[in-house]
């Protein structure tokens, strides 16, 4: 572990954190964009150990770890550590063991330090709306854990003023980041508390990685695994695959829409049985993608011991009963035998033993979990037509069902309300009589695909046929955002493009060739179109020719507007000069009340029509005055090397006629040859003075 010293800001480093005499306080923050790197922090201590100077005076010392220090010293720390400068970051050894351990390096520090650069030294931290309520600190995935750990959390102003610990703002604190405030008191423990309920606390933060949405969450739960920066959501079914190990806690399951018992007998819900499988869905397998599918809290019966308001396993079970005795199992519990929920992964899928139930041809898998107002839940399952091996039933999570209000449009439901009462479990109207089985689940997309990369991929980018493409940076964009891009529709004529957040409504982009109203003897015309709905999805893309058509005056200025104040979308097109053939490249812009906060909360923004042109304008005269530089150089080049060749030649003595018959093609190949590399070497040098 890297320490600074406080005093003259020098890195030093301590095989064990106890090593440092009177321990070393810790600094969390938000970073912005010209934070100092262990590099940067060396090269200023060499450069001031060179002219006698302090290093913590240096100018180029960054204000923030220079006034971080000095608070430190001034309440008596030596040292003092941030995650910034205290990394050597080009080490991936020593960067992953600084990512496992650093839960434990902020436990271990005398003080942290929340230092929060956007809440002025006069705020009034309890007023509503105030600065520090609002604070991007609150906001991010890695200060979850930095407000969690250390024993004393000290928030700081701007101006590095005093706004208030932990412990005095727990109540405040809890109503921010929904943090239970007897943690941040130090009376609880964060392991006392369910999977479900710690990543609640995370599913409104964001990473600018992807990968750190699991890594900054390894010290909640008390795992360690290798970081691989590349793997995209991959990391967080890693994540839930290390929990599962030291938990079987299903409650790390419960997330998604469930179906409560009261909406389908007063909104004319009906269940499909036998619904579809949507493999880009990822609500249909076991494990959530990222945090953010996690939003309410469910608590794992077995663990909540005598706070459960009917336990499990019972309490009447006879001590003097064995595991086998199932006589007394079928007497005193909710299922045919008294067992615990067992998990396991495998290659074949996510191994479960739980009780399980079929009613009206729907299978539930009772899941040991209650909400907070005591009702049971269980998990849909719908058999895998894929599964290979019959002995060994594997299903994908969820049940497909419609209501009266929306007709036949279908939607996906994860869990079934299983009422109150453990031991009279019912659905639907109708108990349930669960029996423990051994079950596999199909855990992630990744079983079948590359669905959990980071990056999907669009058929419309591969079709010939296609009149548009979908830039990857404007698909990268949209899975920063949390929006899930995929193709639901690929023909020659008609190409449908997916966009859905799960939280925030869903885009559809359509894309086509009109054939009702052209000349046959051109090619029909172009037209596209957006919709944004909440939650249906639609199922025909019709389109409207005298308002759908790109040429026409609705979509002068090639753009276009879809939507309302909540959700709009801008669509826009720009001929590619990069292809081939001629194609449209398509570019969105979010607005709207909804998208708008999104972005902000993101930092991530997409540009116009005009900056998109802008990047596609001719390069600028200087790039352009050092390419002819460099043409003039090689022409030069070109030059010397006819009259270096000329001047070798004819210092190269004769060679004698009986030879020359003999020798002539190996001595023009030689020739050859070495004019080949030495116009290479001078072109490189040509190349590289420009």
């Amino acid at each position: 572990m890297w320490l600074l010293s406080t005093d003259r800001a020098e890195l030093h480093y301590f095989s064990r954190n106890s090593d440092a005499n009177g321990g070393y306080a810790i600094l969390s923050h938000t970073w912005n964009k010209q934070e100092q790197s262990f590099q940067d922090v060396q090269a200023i201590g060499e450069d001031s150990f060179e002219a006698g100077n302090n290093p913590r005076d240096h100018p180029e010392l960054s204000p923030k770890i220079r006034g971080f220090l000095i608070l430190a010293e001034k309440n008596g720390y030596r040292w003092a550590w941030a995650d910034s400068c205290c990394i050597d970051k080009t080490s991936s050894s020593e960067l992953s063991e600084a990512i496992n351990s650093m839960y434990q390096w902020y436990a271990e520090a005398e003080v942290c330090y929340a230092y929060l650069a956007d809440v002025p030294g006069d705020d009034d931290v309890e007023a509503p709306d105030s600065a520090f309520q609002n604070s991007r600190w609150h906001t991010r995935g890695w200060t979850l854990q930095e407000l969690i750990a250390p024993e004393s959390v000290i928030f700081l102003s701007s101006d590095w003023g005093r706004l208030g610990n932990r412990a005095a703002l727990a109540t405040l604190l809890q109503k921010i980041t929904r943090v239970p405030a007897g943690i941040l008191t130090g009376e609880d423990r964060p392991a006392e508390f369910s999977a479900s309920m710690r990543m609640t606390w995370a599913s409104k933060r964001q990473t600018t990685r992807v990968e750190d949405q699991a890594y900054c969450l390894m010290g909640l739960f008390g795992v360690s695994m290798s970081t691989n920066y590349g793997e995209g959501k991959k990391a967080f079914i890693r994540l839930q695959h290390e929990i599962m190990q030291h938990n079987p806690d299903m409650s790390l399951f419960a997330f998604g829409r469930f179906l409560d018992q009261e909406d389908i007998r007063d909104h004319g819900i009906t269940l499909r049985s036998q619904g579809r499988i949507d493999r880009g869905n990822s609500w249909q397998y076991l494990m959530a993608e990222s945090p953010q599918d996690i939003l309410n809290t469910f608590y794992y019966i077995p663990d909540l011991g005598s706070n459960a308001k009917q336990r499990y396993p019972p309490e009447s079970l006879s001590s003097e009963s064995g595991p086998g005795d199932d006589s007394t199992a079928t007497h005193t519990g909710p299922f045919d035998s008294i067992e615990m929920p067992h998990i396991s992964v495998t290659s074949y899928g996510v191994k479960l033993r739980l009780p399980v139930a079929t009613v009206d041809n729907t299978t539930i898998a009772v899941m040991l979990v209650c909400a907070g107002d005591g009702r049971n839940f269980g998990l849909f399952l719908t058999k895998d037509p894929r599964a290979k091996d019959p002995r060994k039933p594997r299903y994908f999570i969820g049940c497909d069902f419609t209501q009266s209000a929306t007709g036949a449009a279908p939607f996906l439901a994860r869990m079934a309300d299983l009422g109150h009462n453990l031991y009279n479990l019912t659905f639907n109207g109708k108990q349930i009589e669960p029996k423990w089985r051994t079950i596999y689940v199909v855990s992630s997309a990744s079983h079948f695909d590359a669905g959990s990369a980071t990056m999907p991929s669009l058929m419309i980018n591969s079709n010939p046929a296609s009149r548009f493409r979908f830039p990857r940076w404007l698909v990268s964009r949209l899975v920063s955002l949390q929006f899930e891009v995929d193709q639901v529709r690929n023909t020659d004529m008609l190409q449908v493009i997916r966009i859905v957040h799960r939280f925030q409504g869903r885009i559809w982009i359509s894309l086509g060739l009109c054939t009702s109203h052209h000349d046959h003897d051109n090619s029909p015309p172009l037209w596209a179109k957006v919709d944004i709905v909440p939650y249906i999805d639609p199922t025909n893309f019709p389109h409207n020719c005298s308002e759908d058509h790109i040429d026409s005056k609705s979509w002068a200025g090639r753009s276009k507007e879809f939507g309302n104040t909540d959700r709009r979308v801008r669509l826009s097109f720009t001929p590619s000069t990069r292809m081939p053939d001629s194609k449209l490249l398509i570019s969105l812009e979010l607005f709207g009340s909804v998208f708008e906060k999104l972005l902000e909360k993101s930092a991530i923004s997409f540009p116009s029509l005009s900056d998109l042109e802008r990047s596609t304008t001719p390069p600028p005269t200087r790039l352009a005055r050092r390419r002819r530089t460099a043409s003039d150089a090689w022409g030069a080049t070109l030059s010397q090397s006819r009259d270096t060749l000329v001047t070798q030649t004819s210092q190269t003595p004769l060679i004698s006629s009986q030879k020359s018959s003999s020798n002539s093609t190996t001595t023009f190949c030689a020739w050859k040859s070495w004019i080949l590399r030495w116009l290479l070497t001078r072109k490189r040098q040509a190349g590289s003075s420009t």
